[in-house]
């Protein structure tokens, strides 16, 4: 360490590497702060492609300006044609950090993680860029527990389309359905990975763990994802059925855009969680089970039950008085008897 990239970055520590690029801590002796400093792996500096998707990275991340969005200070290339990123340095590590130490994390702290991303998304799909690549290893956590979205390495114009032909980017275990089968993504993608990134919040895992790529990215387009409550009983049943939405295969069936998801997250998080109520036992006797008293995933609900009909006092008068009449003409009848001398049955 100590480097000095283009007479101006001091490298103090790595703090992580990718496939193509490594981030270090450094220090700006320019502006005199410490920044993260992305800078494109030495092996891909003479692959066009690489680099370009490089500078696509500080190119969409500089568009925008969003208090959850990681900004953009500087972009060049070192002495020997390294291409770099100045960026904000968040000391709180990454949000898959966070998972692996907290997980599965209480549902209302998770849903506002989760609004915090919607947010940021939504400020990206304004200014017209998916970002394609929506993992908790690309949430960036700052010192007061916020969370901001980096890495747009793969964000494209939402008018792009695919980036070449049908090539597949992405990460498999975060990946929607579309992207998986290498079709042209739109917003409603990046909220798929956000449901999946919420689901490991939850759960402590994605809802698919498949052991290798191919096979997570087939489960994401053909299998139904076992449900958050399945794995954590804890989850609310509004939070779970949220999850499964964000998670349908069909984009149509998810929320319509990051603004509404991100004020769906945040009404969730601000309502109290119901207290879970009692089973009601089998009744043995019978040999039947009553209904339960829990509304079924995915949407349906057990039938409710009907309250026990109290007694109307006013129901009861005729009743009375139909019986005050038989006993009246019962004895009329034994009082005539006697007068007449008759014997009493």
């Amino acid at each position: 360490m100590g480097e000095l990239i283009d007479g101006r970055y001091e490298v103090l520590e790595a703090l992580g590497s990718g496939g193509m690029a490594d981030v270090y801590l450094a220090h700006d002796e320019v502006l005199d702060r410490d920044v993260a400093l992305k800078v494109l792996n030495r092996r891909f500096s003479g692959d066009e492609a690489f680099v370009e998707r490089f500078r696509r990275e500080a190119r969409s991340a500089a568009t925008l300006s969003h208090p959850n969005v990681v900004p953009i200070y500087d972009r060049g290339e070192a002495e020997d044609g390294a291409c770099y990123i100045s960026m904000e340095y968040l000391p709180g590590g990454t949000l898959k950090d966070r998972i692996s130490r907290d997980a599965p994390m209480d549902s209302r702290t998770a849903l506002d993680v989760a609004a915090q991303i919607a947010e940021a998304l939504a400020a990206a799909h304004e200014g017209g860029v998916i970002h394609r690549d929506v993992k908790p290893q690309n949430v960036l956590v700052t010192r007061m527990g916020d969370v901001k979205v980096g890495d747009f390495g793969i964000a494209r114009a939402e008018s792009a389309g695919t980036m070449t032909g049908n090539a597949v980017l992405g990460t498999a275990a975060y990946m929607s359905p579309e992207q998986a089968a290498g079709r042209p993504v739109d917003p409603r993608s990046d909220l798929y990975s956000l449901g999946v990134v919420l689901y490991e919040m939850l759960t402590g895992e994605p809802p698919f763990a498949a052991g290798d790529s191919i096979s997570a990215a087939m489960q994401h387009a053909n299998e139904a994802p076992p449900p958050p409550q399945s794995r954590n009983p804890k989850v609310p049943a509004a939070t779970n059925d949220l999850v499964l939405r964000l998670l349908s295969k069909d984009p149509d069936d998810r929320p319509p855009n990051a603004s509404v998801l991100a004020e769906d997250l945040r009404r969730l998080a601000r309502e109290p969680e119901p207290t879970p109520k009692p089973k009601v036992p089998s009744d043995r006797s019978s040999g039947t089970s009553p209904t339960s008293v829990y509304p079924e995933v995915g949407g349906g609900k057990a039938a409710p039950r009907r309250p026990a009909r109290r007694a109307n006092p006013a129901d009861l008068v005729p009743w009375l008085l139909v019986a005050f009449f038989v006993v009246g003409v019962a004895a009329g009848g034994i009082l005539v008897l006697r007068v007449l001398g008759a014997p009493l049955p």
